[in-house]
């Protein structure tokens, strides 16, 4: 027959329902079908039976196969560390490891009968509190299990610190009376904490165990636990060619290689025999020394220690050009540095589109643009009304020229500098044509005309209807490529993209123009006042 039953049950009204059972038809050697209720707490790995300590709270399920029947029971450790074994007795599991705990129960259940077959599982296992210490805001007692690393109790201390934090803001939004909950807590240490465990002292590195995912940084908690997170106090900084450079607690007797270790490693560009420390001999006084990745390990890390990985010199270094626009195949090519010209850039890239305008050409350099411009800063310091001819002349061509940046206008020119040498980092630029020359001002039908090479500028007025009869005689051709305005001459050469300006006549107000005559007589006529009185006639 089959029964199930709660520890709670004595021996004697077992027996009274194993009867019952029997005459209510059940035959002998019946099975009851029992469901298993999947554990609540979560684990990182099986249970190592051989290490794990039974206590008050763990749970059983005990299975007894005799000749006339099978017995079910689902028993739970007592506060005193004892298990009741319906129709067998109490067992005494206190410190014992699980191991032993289920051969001393098997032990007491076969004594009794030996030809019985027993299988005992671990159901569910028990939450206990132990003792967190420290300069927290939250010291105490937290409930933790026999599978709850240190990890998971620092979590859950620093959800507790930013929780409390939430709380302290909404507070002060409240009420701006101060109270001791206001106080900013430094942060705690992750490598530092420690667990007081009987006479035994077990030491915490929670980034080492980041880093490395070995158990005994980041142990299990047992009963009887005092945690113990001091604040975070001395840092080191390591930088250079380091996978992640930054400060990092000190902790005592590391190694300057685990240090490395522990900051990712050197970076595949970084030089291992060129690893600087500069370290403090007192309060004030520091050193500096050099040392190799192979000796670090012979050499322990200090307070406030300063690390400088250096990077070794052009390693696997990739100059780079850039060429966009009218090309068949823009994009991002490599230079050989004071070697590659920008028409070997031009045949990498498959030459000119047919859309391309093949006369013009523009190459800038972004980190020129960078350097800056001391002539430009120095003139600019200086009030405008005081700039001489020359200094406003160098602000004018800076503003038309951008720094860094060079741009061909004509065909000629830009076939000459496909023989430049290209710089790392270059921008190279093909515009695409467009075959226009703009006509404007003091003309019948202003506008963009088709660019012929044949045509001179009087052509141009030509198309645009000529000049109106309040054009004056400023007459400017404005070159497309560089701003530059030059007289009109018809022998100038009209480029695509340039522009013809014919100045018109502006029509004055008469009050203003009056205004405007009235204001130049009087100036002048206090000219001729100061004059007067300073040669005295």
């Amino acid at each position: 027959m089959s029964i199930i039953l709660g520890q709670t049950i004595d021996i004697n009204a077992l027996r009274m329902a194993q009867t019952k059972m029997s005459s209510s038809g059940l035959s002998n050697g019946s099975v009851t079908s029992e469901r298993q209720i999947q554990t609540k707490i979560k684990i990182d790995k099986p249970i190592d039976s051989e290490a794990y300590i039974v206590g008050p709270g763990d749970q059983f399920l005990v299975n007894i196969i005799a000749s006339d029947n099978v017995s079910n029971y689902t028993l739970t450790v007592s506060p005193t560390g004892e298990i009741l074994i319906p129709s067998i007795g109490i067992v005494q599991l206190k410190y014992l490891s699980l191991s032993n705990s289920i051969i001393k129960m098997k032990s007491a259940i076969t004594a009794l009968n030996q030809s019985a077959q027993v299988y005992i599982i671990l159901s569910e296992i028990r939450e206990f509190k132990i003792k967190v210490i420290g300069h927290l805001q939250n010291p105490g007692f937290y409930t933790v299990t026999p599978m709850t690393r240190v990890s998971d109790l620092f979590q859950e201390i620093l959800s507790s610190i930013q929780s409390s934090d939430s709380d302290n803001e909404i507070n002060r939004n409240k009420s701006y009376k101060s109270s001791i909950n206001d106080v900013a807590y430094p942060q705690i240490s992750k490598r530092n904490a420690f667990i007081l465990r009987g006479q035994d002292t077990i030491f915490i590195d929670l980034s080492k165990f980041g880093t490395t995912g070995m158990d005994e940084h980041n142990p299990l908690l047992n009963q009887g636990d005092i945690v113990t997170f001091p604040l975070r106090q001395h840092l080191i900084g390591i930088y250079g060619g380091i996978k992640i450079p930054g400060n990092y607690e000190y902790v005592l007797n590391e190694s300057l290689y685990d240090f490395i270790q522990l900051s990712g490693g050197l970076r595949p560009d970084a030089d291992p025999t060129k690893i600087e420390v500069t370290r403090f001999a007192n309060k004030t006084e520091k050193h500096t020394f050099n040392t190799t990745l192979e000796l670090a390990k012979d050499i322990n890390t200090q307070p406030e220690d300063h690390i400088m990985v250096r990077y070794s010199q052009n390693y696997k270094k990739q100059d780079v050009v850039i060429i966009i626009g009218e090309v068949h195949y823009p994009g991002v090519y490599t230079i050989e540095p004071g070697m590659t010209t920008v028409n070997d850039i031009l045949i990498k890239a498959g030459g000119f589109t047919s859309k391309a305008d093949s006369t013009k050409m523009i190459i800038n350099n972004g980190n020129i643009a960078l350097i800056p411009d001391k002539e430009k800063l120095r003139i600019m310091l200086i009030p405008e009304e005081n700039r001489s001819i020359e200094e406003r002349a160098y602000i004018k061509a800076r503003m038309l020229t951008k720094k860094g940046s060079l741009e061909s206008n004509s065909k000629d020119q830009t076939e000459s500098i496909f023989n430049f040498k290209v710089s790392k980092n270059d921008e190279i630029l093909i515009p695409k044509n467009y075959n226009y020359v703009e006509v404007l001002g003091a003309v019948e039908r202003p506008g963009r005309y088709p660019f012929n090479i044949n045509n001179n500028a009087n052509k141009y007025l030509d198309l645009a209807g000529g000049v109106t009869s309040t054009a004056t005689s400023k007459k400017y051709i404005i070159k497309a490529g560089t701003g530059q305005r030059l007289p009109f001459k018809k022998n100038i050469p009209i480029e695509n993209g340039d522009a013809i300006f014919i100045a018109e006549k502006m029509e004055y107000n008469k009050w203003l123009l009056l205004k405007d005559i009235l204001t130049t007589f009087g100036q002048f006529a206090t000219l001729i006042a100061v004059i007067q009185a300073t040669t005295g006639n």
